[in-house]
């Protein structure tokens, strides 16, 4: 079974990169959803290079709650 890691994110261009590593260093077949509300530091951008296809990237226009990323 494929598993799917969503990832709301605001401001993590300093911490993108090591979390999706820890995600995946653990032993599961896994795909990343980053979910990243308009940040200012770039953060879609670092995800968008690291050129991986089991990485997608929702990039949305404007600021919401964290909760609202995954409705």
């Amino acid at each position: 079974m494929k598993n799917l890691v969503i990832l709301p994110t605001y401001n993590e261009s300093k911490n993108i990169i090591k979390t999706i590593d820890l995600i995946f260093k653990q032993n599961i077949d896994v795909n990343i959803l980053v979910i990243d509300d308009n940040s200012p530091d770039d953060t879609s951008g670092i995800v968008e290079g690291l050129k991986n296809d089991k990485i997608f990237i929702l990039k949305r226009e404007a600021k919401e709650r964290p909760w609202f990323s995954i409705r």
